[in-house]
């Protein structure tokens, strides 16, 4: 099976490759821009291109002619205009180019969680109203929308992947998890002050190593236009962890208690809990959260060369 990953010099994306050049029959190639960092994916085939430039990308796609795209590609944060452009215009060019080129390609998608925004307390089902309260989780529904538009309208075999919060080794600084762990590493011998915005809210979150596997459960099935399409799987732990518990967590790994530096206002104030109902992909595959969130922060503390108690 011939599978191309956008974004494949992301966080994500990076795990996803070397997942799956470790899966057999699977032959794995890389969609990434110019500006892209390629360290990661030195034994991976690349194709170069910008998922606005039409031309450009469905030629690049032709090229490797997949029989699947799993669509990591996109922004994260940015100007309003071009994280809808980026996300939503860049997602019907990858559709359209993948179908170009193999009128049989499958698409995974993967939105976000951020569709949610605050759903309550209870487990977030896929059924959930799409509430987002920020611009990149308006920018991941308009996502969504535009994929399955291409689904009901075309006959594209395309499905939707939802992760929720993640961590894992190599994390950017833009995540929670990564975000402490950077600030512990940085500070070496010296008591370590963690800068943070609050406390008191919970996120679900899970390891990115099971969210890729994730992906590719989904994305591998031999029913996928059967099971899979025009659907949303969640990739979440099924757990909310409050950001006090994660430091808690921290700080039995490092054996150092750690200072919090609050700021005295939140200009956002942060979506208050949120948690995954992972019922409808486990039920249908069987895939289950491998790694313990513990395991997953020691596992970041130890690349970061940050000493542990294990």
């Amino acid at each position: 099976m011939r599978v191309l990953v956008t974004g494949a010099a992301g966080f994500t994306g990076a795990y996803l490759v070397k997942y799956l050049r470790n899966q057999n029959g699977v032959e794995v190639s890389g969609l990434i821009r110019k500006s892209s960092q390629k360290n990661l994916l030195r034994d991976t085939p690349c194709i170069v291109a910008d998922l606005l430039d039409r031309e450009k990308l469905a030629a690049a796609v032709r090229d490797v002619c997949p029989d699947t795209v799993i669509h990591l590609g996109g922004m994260t944060r940015g100007d309003y205009g071009e994280l809808l452009r980026a996300n939503v215009i860049g997602t019907k060019n990858i559709l359209d180019a993948g179908t170009a080129a193999n009128p049989d390609c499958r698409f995974l998608v993967v939105s976000s969680s951020a569709v949610y925004g605050y759903a309550g307390e209870a487990p977030i089902a896929e059924s959930a109203p799409l509430q987002p309260l920020s611009e990149y989780g308006i920018s991941k529904v308009a996502q969504e929308a535009q994929a399955l538009m291409h689904y009901k309208r075309e006959g594209t075999a395309v499905s939707l992947a939802r992760p929720f919060n993640l961590a894992g080794p190599g994390q950017p600084e833009s995540f929670i998890c990564g975000k402490l762990v950077h600030q512990l590493a940085a500070a070496g011998k010296k008591q370590p002050v963690l800068d943070l915005w609050e406390t008191s809210s919970s996120r679900d979150l899970i390891d990115v190593r099971d969210v890729v596997r994730g992906c590719w459960v989904l994305a591998s099935r031999p029913d996928f236009a059967e099971q899979c399409s025009g659907k949303a799987f969640n990739l979440g732990s099924g757990n909310a962890y409050p950001v006090s518990s994660i430091i808690t967590m921290l700080e039995e790994i490092t054996q150092r208690q750690l200072t919090i530096h609050l700021p005295e206002k939140i200009a956002v104030p942060p979506i208050p809990s949120q948690k995954s109902d992972n019922t409808r992909i486990t039920s249908l595959t069987g895939w289950r959260p491998e790694f313990p969130l513990k395991q997953t922060l020691r596992d970041m503390l130890e690349a970061a060369g940050v000493k542990t108690n294990g």
